[in-house]
């Protein structure tokens, strides 16, 4: 395993569903964030969010308090967020050649396997069918620590 990497990267749409009190999947996401020994966020994570909201898919009333409340959430449940690296590029340039993957989902995938984490996403079609990432769903993951 590389030094210190998480046992869990979380994707994305796990940090959305945590966090949107409209999600039905908000307590199970939540559930992720506090059962994971140790969990740390996509380094790209958070960039794509920031992008959906600057899109408009999400909505966030206060941009600022936004991102101030979610370093609190995460500092809370002891969510590290991995460095980034070239090598999450290079990698994800070779899993959008090989799998056809989408920009953010190749980066959130090489850095699991970069970094040889077990990625947690609610996108099991996408991610279920790269053989070379260890890809967990968060229902699976929340029954693993029962």
């Amino acid at each position: 395993m590389a030094s210190g990497a998480p046992l869990a990267l979380i994707e994305t749409d796990v940090l959305v569903a945590a966090i949107d009190p409209e999600d039905p999947r908000r307590e199970e996401a939540g559930g992720i964030l506090t059962a994971a020994r140790r969990c740390s966020l996509s380094p790209y994570a958070l960039i794509e969010l920031d992008l959906l909201m600057r899109s408009g898919s999400i909505e966030v009333e206060d941009y600022h308090a936004f991102w101030r409340k979610l370093h609190e959430v995460l500092e809370h449940y002891g969510v590290t967020l991995l460095t980034p690296s070239p090598l999450h590029h290079a990698e994800a340039g070779r899993l959008r050649e090989a799998h056809g993957l989408t920009y953010f989902d190749s980066l959130h995938a090489a850095a699991a396997i970069i970094e040889e984490a077990t990625l947690v996403s609610y996108d099991e079609r996408t991610y279920g069918r790269v053989g070379e990432l260890r890809y967990v769903h968060p229902s699976r993951l929340l029954q693993a620590k029962r």
